[in-house]
């Protein structure tokens, strides 16, 4: 059911219940009210028509006693003055019949005696009552000559204290009941004297009959308020009973409770319909309030908003909701929320795919790089190992040439001494031969020398040759490592750079070396040959003294090149000295990047484990 309609049903059973509280409750008091009205009210008019009645029978009496009888002076009847005395009393009394009966029982009536009739004679109540010393007399209903139903009224005339006759007047029993009548609007009364005979009535068909036989509820009921039922009527009846004691008779007044209660129905009537009336306006009025006090600001059913929120809240985004422009209020903006929403939650979705997706692939990425890294952390190691020993070489190669250049020293001192003394010692051939034999072995000893230092240069071009190749490896780990890897690249670069310098060093001294060699192997067959041509040095002295100016330019040439390669020893032990900070530095950096690594793969597993709880959570949400 739409709220709307919730709500005039709600006014309307609200409305309808205080409504039918109140009016009920004011039905019943009014009917109670009206009631008691209505029993006032006939209990009033029953004591009035009880006096009326009374005074009207009060009337009848006193006209009565006022009568007296006309007599002529001798004692006879003056039936002249009596007649009309008779006709005024029945004039004053309404009625055709006034009459006097004497003690004889002779009734006088209309200005004769009756004829063949004696009241005596035939007990007429009034004059057996009368004459019994009654004051006031009123018979039972019986029929005049006429067949008319007639009540007689009667007082005694009394004569010194003795009844001396009767006078009467005959009240028609309709004139009664019509006099009765004009005394209640609607006539809705009973009057009956103490033998229970109905002098009056609505109904004139209940007119002589016995109470008993019309309402037997009414029998002994002579004052009050009474209430029975009415089986003729099929209604209640609420009764008022006064009784005039002095005559014997009961005035009843009495009403229908359906018209007791008909000025109450009326007015239950007309409020039923004065509030049918008020309330389709009250329920037109709410209608239009609830337009637009509620509707208008909310938009919407408050049970498809609900229904939507509900929806939504479980996670349910699959219902197809398009704001119109004849939407407004919160259904409006529910159902934005809605579509923005799903909107965000599929973005989120997306979002949420390629950031696992992209997860996983940094995983992947980052376990690779995590191995090169590893493995780029091993070949660094054997690079400073590689590096170390070539720091050990390269001082082993320092320290050799030292003693070369010491060698090569002593040589150009021993050449000197001999070219000085052979100008001066020519006859000295001997000492000239010993002197040439050690010398043909000290070149022996620098032909070895040089040899072991061709030996140290081709282990140094060797080691060169490795570290170039070491640093290209590097240059290439490094290129693979990215931006990590980019000062290791640079070291690399430098140690490549000064294993090509190196390597250019030591091709270069293995070519004087090989030089050294060559011309040591030249001084030694020189030598050889001197020894054996001694006699013949003499000869070739300018030869030999030239030969000395050689070896002497050699042996300077040799302690050149051993300055030389002392020189780039040193500068290589320095180089290599740099290379094993640099390289240990890039050890350092390395496994600051393994470290740096293995937490970036962390952050990606957990980054990954993120993206998978978030669409976990998103799953929540159900989508089209």
């Amino acid at each position: 059911m739409l709220l709307k309609n919730k709500i005039l049903l709600f006014i309307f059973v609200l409305l309808v219940s205080i409504a039918s509280a109140l009016t009920w409750n004011g039905f019943n008091e009014f009917s109670q009210i009206n009631k008691d009205l209505i029993t006032k009210s006939t209990e009033d008019r029953s004591k009035l028509i009880s006096v009326s009645l009374g005074e009207k029978l009060d009337g009848y009496f006193s006209s009565l006693r006022t009568f007296s009888i006309s007599y002529h002076p001798d004692g006879r009847l003056d039936e002249v003055t009596t007649t009309k005395d008779l006709r005024k009393l029945a004039e004053n009394n309404d009625t055709n019949s006034a009459f006097i009966a004497f003690e004889s029982g002779l009734t006088f009536e209309n200005g004769q005696f009756i004829p063949n009739f004696n009241a005596k004679e035939v007990k007429r109540e009034w004059f057996v009552r009368g004459f019994a010393g009654e004051k006031e007399i009123i018979t039972d209903v019986y029929q005049n000559t006429d067949g008319v139903n007639v009540f007689a009224f009667a007082v005694p005339i009394l004569s010194d204290g003795k009844v001396v006759a009767v006078v009467a007047i005959g009240i028609e029993q309709n004139v009664l009941n019509a006099f009765i009548g004009t005394l209640t609007e609607r006539g809705q009364i009973f009057t009956y004297n103490n033998l229970g005979y109905i002098i009056a009535a609505k109904n004139p068909d209940d007119v002589s009959k016995n109470i008993k036989n019309v309402e037997p509820e009414l029998v002994d009921f002579d004052s009050g308020n009474t209430r029975f039922y009415d089986i003729d009527h099929d209604d209640y009846v609420l009764a008022s009973a006064d009784n005039l004691s002095r005559y014997d008779w009961t005035v009843v007044m009495y009403e229908y409770e359906d018209d007791v209660y008909a000025p109450s129905m009326v007015m239950l009537k007309n409020s039923i319909i004065i509030f049918f009336s008020l309330l389709i306006i009250s329920l037109a009025i709410v209608y239009y309030g609830v337009i637009y006090l509620i509707y208008k600001p909310i938009g919407g059913e408050p049970e498809n908003i609900s229904e939507i929120l509900s929806n939504i809240s479980e996670g349910d985004l699959s219902q197809q909701l398009v704001a119109s422009d004849n939407d407004t209020g919160i259904y409006r903006s529910v159902v934005t929320l809605s579509s923005k929403l799903s909107e965000i939650v599929t973005s989120s979705h997306s979002i949420s795919n390629s950031v696992s997706a992209a997860s996983e692939e940094l995983a992947v990425v980052m376990s690779d790089t995590a191995k090169n890294s590893q493995h780029e952390l091993a070949q660094v190691e054997e690079i400073s190992t590689a590096i170390s020993e070539l720091s050990s070489t390269s001082k082993e190669v320092t320290t050799n040439a030292a003693q070369a250049e010491e060698e090569a020293q002593k040589a150009i001192t021993n050449v000197s001494n001999g070219h000085n003394t052979l100008d001066n010692s020519i006859a000295l051939t001997v000492d000239i031969n010993e002197s040439v034999q050690q010398t043909a072995e000290m070149i022996s000893v620098l032909r070895d020398d040089a040899i072991n230092i061709g030996e140290v240069t081709d282990v140094i071009s060797s080691i060169s040759e490795q570290t170039n190749l070491l640093a290209l490896n590097a240059a290439i780990e490094a290129a693979r490592a990215g931006e990590a890897g980019r000062g290791f690249a640079v070291v690399a670069d430098e140690v490549r750079n000064l294993a090509a310098k190196t390597k250019e060093s030591t091709s270069n001294i293995q070519e004087i070396i090989s030089k050294l060699q060559a011309q040591s192997e030249n001084a030694n067959k020189n030598m050889m040959e001197n020894v054996t041509s001694i006699q013949e040095s003499v000869h070739l002295i300018e030869s030999v003294k030239t030969s000395f100016n050689d070896i002497v330019s050699s042996v300077q040439s040799i302690s050149d090149i051993n300055t030389l390669v002392a020189t780039a020893s040193q500068e290589q032990f320095s180089v290599t000295e740099d290379i094993a900070k640099n390289t240990t530095r890039t050890f350092d950096l390395v496994t600051q990047n393994v470290s740096a690594i293995n937490q970036t793969q962390q952050a990606a597993d957990e980054l990954s484990k993120l993206a998978v709880a978030q669409k976990t959570e998103l799953d929540f949400f159900k989508m089209n």
